[in-house]
């Protein structure tokens, strides 16, 4: 018979697991912002609309870089460390909000990084086939 604790460490790993594996599809999102970077390249006219595009494609490289490095955060991030862990992030992003947050609201913040690139490549999209029309 499991014990209560067992359930809780298996829990927390499965939430982990399953955050990282979420996290893990930044790779997938890249290649949404592919075919409007190549078009941008080769066939854009230089003006306004090639602008939009490309700092949508700014946005949503920028987004997957946050969504690779938070991965490789959660790789490392534990409840038991989190307080250190905490301090090291402040080290290095001088943000005195890093040092207070619990593990929870980092996985939030993750998953809200994750929506909002999601959001930035249906921007882009929506940008790129209304300047194709």
């Amino acid at each position: 018979m499991a014990t209560k604790s067992d359930s809780v460490t298996n829990d927390e790993a499965l939430q982990r697991d399953l955050l990282r594996h979420t996290l893990a599809s930044w790779r997938f999102i890249l290649i949404f912002s592919i075919p409007p970077m190549v078009w941008l390249i080769f066939v854009a006219q230089s003006g306004v609309l090639r602008a939009v595009i490309a700092l949508l494609c700014a946005c949503v490289w920028f987004g997957c870089w946050r969504l690779w490095l938070d991965d490789r955060y959660f790789s490392l991030l534990t409840e038991q460390n989190n307080a250190q862990a905490g301090e090291a992030l402040y080290v290095i992003w001088r943000r005195d909000r890093l040092r207070t947050l619990t593990l929870v609201e980092r996985q939030a913040g993750a998953l809200t990084q994750f929506r909002r690139t999601l959001y930035w490549v249906v921007a882009l999209w929506v940008a790129w086939l209304i300047v194709l029309v």
